[in-house]
Formats: C-alpha cells, structure tokens, sequence
C-alpha cells in the first residue's frame, strides 16, 4: 500500500477542492493512503462534511501555514509548517510521495534543504505533461520554473532524468530530445543553448533531433523538450492562457446567433473532444525531477479537476518506483 502526503494548506483555493478530489481518487483506487498535513480542526471538519473514507487517510496536524505569498525564508522561519512537515516526513521515509500546491519558492527550498537531491543532479526541474495535437499524446517539458537561470549541463541533466522517466514510466525505449530556441538551427540562442546542442548531439544515451520553436510545442514532433526555467515557465504559461481563451473565442462565435448555435448543437462532441484535449487542468502537476524521493508541484489555483490529475500523476510515480529507477540510471551514467 502506497501512502502520499498532501501539503493542504497555503493554496488559492483553500482545502475543499482537495478534498472532493480525494473523494473521487479513493473510489477509483484502492491501493493508496493519503497524510492530509495541516489545521486539525479545518481538516476535521471539511473531511466529516465530505464523508471521506476514514480508512483511507489520517491527518498530521500543524500549527503554522506558509502563505502563497511567502518565500524560502519562511521554510526555516515555520518549521511546524504543513509544507516543512510534510517534506520531512519524505526525507524520513514515512511516506513515498508529497504533493502541495502552496509556494513555489518554499516548497523548493524546503525539498533542497530538507529532502536533498540525487547525487550528480545540481539543479532540480519543474516537468510537466504539455499535450499536443496527437490527442492523449504529450510532450514532456523541463524545467518550468524550478530554476530562473540555467546552463549547459543544467539541460542534459533534465534530457537524461526526462528520458528515464519516458523509458520507465511510459515505456518509450527511444524517446526524442530537443531543445526550446529561437530558431532549428544549430547556431541559434545563447551560448549555452549552442554548447548544449553539442553535447546532446554527441551524447549517444539520448535520441536528440535538435532545437524545436515555441509554436511547435504542441505539435507532437518530440517526446522532449528541455529549456531553462525562466523560458519554459513563461512558454507553459502562455500554453495554457492561449488554451483557455481559444475556447472562450470558439464559444463566443457559435453562440452568436440561432443558426450558429444549431450547427454547433450537431458538433458539440468535437468541441467537447477539443476542449479536454487543451484543457491544462488535466496536466495540472509537475514532478520535481531529480530529488531523492517523489515531489510533485501543482497549481495554486488547482481546482478538483486539477487535483485530481495530479494525483493520478503522483500514483503513477508512485507505484512505478520512479525516483529509484531514475536514480540507478543517473548513478550509471544513463
């Protein structure tokens, strides 16, 4: 039985979305208990409100709550934090995986100082499930935020740990690598897109097909995309807000008159069908790749659609032993 930790508090939309997703991931899966960390007495009673399965979770109370708002200071600052407690109970090995949606910069300072990376692995990432055209296909991205500036070697590292966990996870013996730039062209970007371009390309442990532009993030025409944090932080931003009002622009042009609405009424399943396939809520997590143990990142904002997702994402980390498969591999060389 797998057990994952949930840092409840500090996000946008408070404990209730959390807790009606819960309910919906226990009836599916019999196979994970969850540790809800936070304010006792709030936990208590949205879970009795909900009738959540009792068998299924158990709460760690916390006294202190580090607030969206807040920074890497106050990991240290609040160490009876639902996010710090959570994290220690990862590095103690009382649980195999923690989720939280509050703080970005806590939450990274506080798995660095407290959970600790894999040896050889500098610098974390941010790796999210971009989808593409190619519906229920997506295109892995790295790093997203964890980092605002990144060189060289920052890029192979998130090519090799990517490629582990699209060889182990999604059982992708030979999955494509390329890097976000301003242009295909090798000669394109900052020197350290250029001299990564060349170390991937004589790296024979990674299948590298060059630099990939922004807009055909989505097309499908790689299984890989490394980045620096800054870039691919504002690139999955940008994914996700064209995503949204795109389907706010469709809605408001077959609903502008009678016969628009009719003919819209006969393809209502296509839209339906294009709308899930862009819909970011359902790659709404991003795994913090290269720790020693699973540490999953969702959206402040995440609403039950949303935490669901990232739940499934955490199991399947989870259940596929990931980090120990990713860790071997590093250790070896790839």
């Amino acid at each position: 039985m797998s057990k994952i930790a949930i840092d409840m508090m500090g996000t946008d939309l408070g404990i209730k979305p959390i807790i009606n997703a819960l309910k919906v991931f226990m009836k599916k899966y019999d196979d994970v208990t969850f540790i809800l960390i936070g304010a006792e007495k709030e936990l208590k009673a949205t879970t009795a409100a909900a009738k959540l399965d009792n068998t299924k979770y158990e709460i760690f109370a916390t006294t202190e709550v580090i607030a969206m708002t807040e920074g890497m200071m106050e990991v240290r600052r609040k160490p009876n934090s639902s996010m710090v407690r959570g994290t220690e109970l990862l590095r103690d090995q009382k649980v195999d995986a923690l989720v939280s949606g509050g703080s970005t910069a806590a939450f990274l300072a506080a798995c660095h100082f407290i959970v600790g990376e894999i040896s050889g692995v500098l610098r974390p990432a941010f790796m999210p499930f971009i989808p593409t055209v190619n519906k229920g296909k997506s295109v892995l991205m790295l790093d997203v935020g964890a980092n605002l500036e990144n060189d060289a070697q920052d890029l192979i590292n998130f090519a090799i740990m990517a490629s582990v966990y699209a060889q182990e996870i999604m059982h992708n013996p030979k999955p494509s690598v390329a890097i976000l730039n301003i242009g295909e062209e090798a000669s394109k970007g900052k020197d350290y897109h250029k001299e990564a371009y060349k170390l991937l390309e004589n790296n024979k442990n990674i299948f590298f097909k060059g630099n990939i532009e922004p807009r055909d993030i989505t097309s499908d025409f790689v299984d890989i995309i490394v980045t620096d944090g800054f870039t691919g932080n504002i690139a999955l931003k940008t994914l996700e807000g064209m995503a949204k009002n795109l389907m706010g622009v469709i809605k408001y042009e077959l609903t502008k008159n009678f016969y628009r609405k009719l003919k819209a009424f006969s393809l209502r399943k296509a839209f339906r069908g294009i709308r899930e396939t862009f819909d970011y809520r359902n790659n709404a997590a991003a795994l913090v790749l290269g720790l020693r143990a699973i540490a999953v990142k969702t959206h402040g904002s995440s609403d039950e659609k949303s935490w669901i997702s990232t739940l499934e994402l955490t199991r399947t980390a989870v259940v596929n032993d990931f980090v120990q498969k990713m860790t071997v591999k590093l250790l070896k060389g790839n």
